[in-house]
């Protein structure tokens, strides 16, 4: 199977699996079509994470000897969902509800498709530990970080993946010994702030000043999302990409 014939089967299997997920919750599905991704598991950038993101930061075959491929997977929200936490100092009960639902489906969705995958005929594990945090504000198994290195998407000022389908959304992955083609990192540009600074609206949204134009301060905005808890149940904010230029599209491609 193509690259791109194996990128739709996958997709495939996650659209079904949301849409069963939430009607056996008597709910409506809140993601758009899935985007999928494939890393290269021996990829040099995967250890370099331990000096890019924490030193403590898993590599593939961590979670699976023999490890060739990591599918990363985005669901990206529906515009409802991000439109309506735009602006306010708190998050919306929509966007907190947005996070308790897509959480409650992670694991059980990445062990679909890892049950999938080894239906195939091929090894499959799905990352579980990525929801630890470590030092108070790092995962050893950075989703974003990863989604990267399968092509998804680039770094913005606000710290979050811009991808095609913007950055209003949550990363996902998989490790499979399962031997494809792999995308190529995203090395390109999206964030309009980093193109030309013509945008930083993700600075002015930002409720603790954690994105300035020296950096993120992580522990801020660690900080603002666990206030929020009391209030909402889960660690929540999504100030900054809500209501973006890159919330459900790369802005980099214009209007």
């Amino acid at each position: 199977m193509s690259m791109e014939g194996l990128r739709e089967e996958i997709a495939g299997w996650i659209v079904e699996f949301s849409e069963r997920y939430c009607a056996e919750l008597g709910v409506e599905p809140i993601w758009r079509e899935p985007m999928v991704g494939f890393a290269d598991a021996e990829s040099p950038l995967f250890p370099e994470l331990r000096t890019v993101a924490y030193p403590a930061h898993k590599v593939p075959q961590d979670y699976l000897s023999g490890a060739r491929t990591v599918v990363s997977y985005f669901l990206p929200f529906k515009p409802a969902i991000p439109d309506n936490n735009a602006g306010g100092p708190l998050p919306t009960v929509e966007w907190a509800e947005a996070y308790k639902l897509t959480n409650a489906m992670a694991k059980e969705l990445g062990r679909h498709i890892a049950g999938r995958i080894v239906d195939k005929g091929y090894r499959a594990v799905a990352p579980e530990d990525f929801t630890q945090i470590i030092d108070g504000t790092y995962s050893c198994w950075s989703q974003r970080h990863v989604a990267r290195i399968a092509g998804l998407g680039s770094f913005g000022k606000n710290n979050m993946l811009i991808t095609d389908s913007g950055c209003g959304g949550r990363f996902f992955s998989v490790v499979t010994d399962m031997p494809c083609d792999h995308d190529a990192p995203d090395t390109r540009e999206r964030c309009l702030f980093k193109i030309d600074g013509s945008c930083g609206r993700c600075m002015d949204a930002c409720v603790c000043d954690a994105i300035t134009d020296e950096g993120f301060d992580r522990r801020a905005c660690e900080g603002v999302c666990d206030s929020n808890v009391p209030g909402f149940t889960v660690s929540v904010c999504g100030k900054c990409l809500s209501g973006m230029p890159c919330t459900l599209r790369d802005p980099s491609k214009g209007e």
